[in-house]
């Protein structure tokens, strides 16, 4: 009859004596003394631990991918907010230059509507008629001549050369005669005039612009001007 390695304690005093002698007690009962096999307690000792460092292994690679996906997520959201961050400050200096711009050129616009616009009332008297609509047309044509610049309101003639206030009048005097008004034109009298309409020049003398205004505001004297030439 094959012994069993474990018995139970009915079944261990079942045995004779010399098969007793093969036991040893085990727990609530027996278990046989065989040389050079293990009674399965330490293996299951090294299963035990084996499977504790496996789940304590476990336990740690996931607290690991949980503290690497946490620092990962504060990374993005960090790199996030500081995107955010540099566009509304993009965004912030666009605003303030296209403000400043814009102040710039409301400036400058106002500095030579100013100055076209001291020019064009020595021009014309906007209390005449047709005065106001004449004096708009004008003083447009006088701001093509005029610019602003940091050093302030520059004149240039129409081949770039520096020009006075009163050097850009005359020539808008000369320029546009069936705008000015002849009490007006070159900032003082008419074109050959002296402050009171009296003809200074010859008729030969005259452009064709000065020729123009003389018979529009003097027809009588341009008259005799033709027939004493």
């Amino acid at each position: 009859m094959a012994l069993k390695f474990e018995i139970t304690k009915e079944e261990f005093e079942a045995l004779d004596e010399a098969q007793q002698a093969l036991y040893a007690a085990k727990g609530d009962g027996y278990q046989l003394e065989v040389e050079g096999i293990d009674d399965g307690a330490e293996l299951k000792e090294a299963l035990r631990k084996e499977r504790e460092e496996r789940a304590e292994a476990k336990r740690k690679l996931k607290e690991f991918e949980s503290d690497a996906e946490r620092k990962e997520r504060e990374r993005l959201e960090k790199q996030q907010e500081w995107e955010q961050l540099a566009k509304s400050e993009r965004e912030r200096a666009e605003k303030t230059d296209k403000e400043l711009a814009e102040l710039r050129d409301k400036v400058a616009n106002s500095a030579r509507d100013s100055e076209a616009a001291t020019i064009c009332a020595g021009l014309i008297d906007k209390e005449a008629t047709g005065g106001v609509q004449r004096y708009n047309l004008l003083t447009k044509e006088a701001k093509q001549f005029i610019s602003h610049t940091p050093e302030g309101i520059k004149i240039n003639g129409p081949d770039g050369e520096a020009w006075s206030a009163k050097q850009l009048g005359e020539h808008l005097s000369q320029q546009y005669p069936f705008l000015v008004d002849g009490s007006k034109a070159s900032g003082g009298g008419a074109p050959g005039s002296s402050g009171g309409g009296a003809v200074t020049k010859k008729l030969s003398d005259m452009n064709d612009a000065e020729r123009l205004k003389f018979k529009q505001d003097d027809p009588e004297g341009f008259r005799k001007a033709l027939q004493n030439r």
